[in-house]
């Protein structure tokens, strides 16, 4: 693809006012020859953010970030460098044909449908009689005109097949209108729109690209609430965001993201000036939604509704998230709210001020969220309850442990005493459980106990191997009881052999007839593969592999005795954990 000549890319921001373009989105005020203002990259109160408009660039401060008008472009709305210089050209009645430094994308006239769509939406939103009942019902929501252009909200008509004569008129074909289930075929053959008598909420990616569509019912008519574009080959549900592209800047600039379950829960925030809000188009958050928000900002507020749905969503985000090594905040909205109902209770300011300075972290959320399950009169709830609690908070710190404990108390209404006797019996039965039952027990198939197996044919072919192996291990050390009683019996065979032949091999026929019949099963399925070549280099890695087991028993071992004689059940509780976390190592090995 051809480089803009660097002659064309100086004239384009020698025409460009800088303090204009800047100006449309920061307030700058004028001191000497610069202008200042408050940078809009980062979140400050006095200004740190200059811009020179002789020498063409700005610059801040304090975050370091720089660059031209063009740059300035790129990072507040989300354009590559070639359409922020086609911005500014157009700003500057520059004629410069941009297509031949555009990289060429295969679905771009399936994208141009959907834009073509969306003004379709929204001019018949804002143009028609049906439009008019539509936006008295948007405006009784709160969303006014200024809200309705901003997220480009429209209106899908009563009529069958509105969208699709309108689209075919403007040269679009039918199969692709279909492609991206805009329109549907009937039995008889015809087409006729997915969308009818719905307000229309357009799904647009961080590169300002229509992608899909959700409609809203709005009148008193039967059917789904929602219904939504399905996948496509510009669409995939599972890694797409609502709202990305407008509130992208904001993530970036406030270093946070608010996620939400729906469109008028991000316009709800957007009202309140969190403008970072994006929704995940349901409960349904994905892993690849989550490493997306990771890209632009590793601190996520969750806001999503109240209700047990809402909170089964929220328990199994908080997952995902700590997965990915992000930190969760919880917006728990009082009285089920969604964050529109409550803005629409109180106010916007409200909202923000809840959001800002009333979030509650997840180990509070978990707390919470099972307090509002148990019947505190009922013996058997409240003791679920304390188990609960007890396996959320034994990990933590010394404060948060002593700060639960009393909040436990108080709310199952139980001295704390009581609450913090029930506590120490708890860990030490957790200890002393998990030493029992979380033992190094290894699975057949894990890589250990295939690396001793395959030892035995070693052992077969040269007395050498086994020899060797004796001397860095104990001649008893075993994984499997089976794998050590053919072992022994190879060894005996060896030593009978030694005087009539030092350097003879065990064959696999002389071995059978020593062995038991569940011996012989095992040799025949586990160990011995005839086709299976023996290299010095493929048995030095099985020996390595038993060393690093012999290191995981050991490691074991020392932090077994580090838990019998630890001073405090805090110090007990971290050597139990780091010890089970060490044993599932082995497991999975």
């Amino acid at each position: 693809m051809p480089r803009i000549k660097e002659e064309v890319i100086e004239e384009i921001l020698a025409k460009t006012d800088i303090v204009d373009v800047i100006g449309e989105k920061v307030s700058l005020s004028k001191k000497g020859k610069s202008y200042f203002g408050l940078c809009p990259f980062h979140q400050e109160k006095t200004p740190s953010f200059s811009v020179e408009p002789n020498m063409k660039i700005y610059n801040c401060f304090s975050c370091g970030e720089k660059g031209n008008a063009a740059t300035f472009l790129q990072k507040t709305e989300n354009l590559s460098y070639v359409e922020a210089l086609e911005s500014l050209a157009k700003r500057a009645h520059m004629t410069v044909d941009f297509e031949g430094y555009k990289k060429e994308d295969p679905n771009k006239h399936l994208y141009q449908i959907n834009q073509d769509a969306m003004q379709f939406y929204e001019f018949f939103l804002k143009n028609t009689v049906s439009g008019k009942e539509a936006r008295k019902y948007l405006h009784d929501r709160g969303i006014t005109d200024e809200l309705i252009a901003e997220f480009h909200i429209g209106l899908a008509p009563e009529e069958y097949d509105t969208l699709y004569n309108t689209l075919i008129d403007k040269g679009h074909v039918a199969v692709d209108l279909h492609n991206l289930g805009l329109i549907k075929r009937s039995k008889q053959e015809t087409f006729y729109d997915l969308f009818r008598s719905r307000i229309i909420f357009p799904i647009i990616d961080e590169e300002n690209r229509v992608v899909a569509f959700s409609g809203r019912l709005y009148k008193d008519e039967e059917g789904p609430k929602y219904i939504n574009s399905p996948q496509t080959d510009v669409f995939t549900k599972s890694s797409t965001l609502y709202n990305m592209q407008n509130a992208l800047f904001h993530i970036k600039k406030h270093k946070r993201v608010i996620l939400t379950e729906g469109y008028m829960d991000v316009i709800a925030f957007y009202k309140a000036n969190m403008q970072e809000a994006v929704a995940s188009m349901g409960t349904s958050l994905t892993n690849d939604q989550v490493r997306k928000l990771k890209r632009y900002t590793n601190e996520v507020y969750i806001a999503y509704d109240g209700d047990n749905a809402g909170l089964d969503a929220t328990a199994r985000a908080i997952e995902l998230f700590h997965q990915a090594g992000m930190q969760v905040k919880i917006i728990l909205l009082p009285d089920k709210l969604d964050p529109d109902d409550y803005l629409h209770k109180y106010s916007p300011d409200a909202l923000q001020e809840f959001a800002l300075n009333k979030w509650i972290d997840p180990l509070e959320f978990q707390y919470l969220r099972q307090l509002k399950t148990i019947d505190s009169t009922k013996l058997m709830d409240i003791e679920g309850f304390k188990k609960v609690v007890f396996d959320l908070i034994k990990n933590t710190s010394n404060t948060v442990i002593e700060r639960y404990l009393s909040k436990l108390s108080k709310d199952i209404d139980v001295s704390l005493e009581s609450v913090k006797q029930d506590f120490e019996q708890y860990t030490k039965r957790f200890i002393k459980q998990a030493s029992k039952t979380m033992r190094a027990v290894i699975p057949i198939d894990s890589k250990y106990a295939i690396a001793e197996r395959k030892l035995l044919n070693y052992f077969l072919l040269d007395r050498k191997y086994f020899i060797s192996y004796n001397n860095k291990f104990d001649e008893l050390f075993f994984i499997d009881p089976v794998v050590r009683d053919i072992k022994m019996l190879i060894e005996d065979k060896h030593y009978e052999l030694y005087d009539e032949d030092i350097t003879r091999r065990i064959t696999v026929n002389e071995l059978m007839p020593l062995l038991n019949e569940q011996q012989q099963v095992f040799f025949q399925e586990k160990v011995y593969n005839k086709y299976e070549e023996l290299t010095e280099a493929e048995y030095i890695d099985y020996v390595h592999t038993i060393e690093e087991y012999v290191h995981y028993l050991t490691k074991i071992k020392d932090l077994e005795e580090k838990i019998q004689t630890a001073d405090t059940v805090e110090e007990k509780i971290k050597y139990a954990n780091i010890r089970d976390k060490t044993i599932k190592e082995v497991k999975h090995g």
